[in-house]
């Protein structure tokens, strides 16, 4: 009778390990509707959910200076270029020279700080960190929770695998030690 403790015990506490961290995976997205007064957690807190990683994202990963950072400047200055080409292109040629040469520094000084980085001023006729956080609300809220579900799941999949056998070993240890206890 005892050794049959040993096995039931630790399968059975593994499977109930598993079974509730798979519930409780599952309940992050559903039930989608409410039913019995449950509803999945991002169903339910999509709005606040999008808000705080909006916040994050900006906060911590991206944001307008790192924006800065990231800008091809040689492609700003070449657009400038091209731009101060086509403008003075009815200038005649002689003065054309000696203009587009001003007109380029000018800019150059009114786009780059001391460091050739665009200016704040200049990145935020662009975006302001306010517009890109509602950037990625909006695309977040524009996802549907399936999709969502899929882009966390394929994200974090051998996470959420982790986390389920997880469950398990940990069922199978309380089942063991349980089973070494007197009854």
């Amino acid at each position: 009778m005892n050794i049959i403790r040993f096995i039931v015990y630790p399968i059975l506490g593994a499977f109930l390990g598993y079974i509730t961290n798979w519930i409780a995976i599952t309940l992050l997205f559903r039930p989608r509707k409410k039913i019995l007064g449950i509803q999945g957690l991002l169903e339910k807190r999509k709005e606040l959910i999008a808000r705080k990683a909006a916040e994050v994202i900006r906060e911590y990963l991206f944001n307008t200076r790192e924006l800065q950072k990231v800008l091809n400047k040689d492609k700003v200055k070449n657009s400038i270029d091209k731009l101060v080409d086509k403008t003075l292109s009815v200038v005649p040629s002689g003065l054309r020279k000696i203009l587009s040469s001003i007109l380029r520094e000018v800019t150059y000084a009114y786009f780059f700080d001391k460091n050739g980085f665009i200016k704040d001023e200049i990145m935020e006729l662009a975006i302001t960190d306010t517009e890109f956080e509602k950037i990625v609300i909006d695309k977040i809220n524009s996802y549907d929770i399936s999709q969502i579900e899929k882009i966390i799941k394929k994200a974090s999949g051998p996470e959420m695998m982790f986390i389920l056998i997880s469950g398990a070993v940990l069922g199978f240890i309380i089942g063991i030690i349980e089973a070494l206890l007197p009854l």
